[in-house]
């Protein structure tokens, strides 16, 4: 399990750190579309607390809640990042 959270951490710090891209692009893959997709679970979260979309949350199990979310949220994040390395890679010039 660690070495998967190496390889995430890793795979981000080669996107930021990453000289084919613009700083503001390596910026946004390594720290803006995890930040979207940390920003859209927050969301999801807040929809549930009050049954707007699935189940209600009960009370005191937001903590649960979180930690049943957190492994899909970061990997998603990577997912997002991954594609859109490899979407801006194909339009580099080359």
């Amino acid at each position: 399990m660690l070495g998967s959270w190496l390889a995430l951490a890793g795979g981000w710090v080669l996107a930021y750190s990453s000289r084919k891209f613009s700083r503001t692009e390596a910026k946004w893959v390594a720290l803006g579309l995890p930040g979207v997709v940390v920003a859209g679970a927050f969301v999801w979260l807040w929809g549930r607390m009050d049954g707007r979309w699935g189940a209600p949350i009960a009370e005191g199990a937001m903590g649960d809640a979180m930690t049943e979310l957190w492994p899909v949220v970061v990997r998603t994040a990577a997912v997002a990042s991954a594609a859109y390395l490899v979407w801006r890679s194909r339009r580099l010039p080359g």
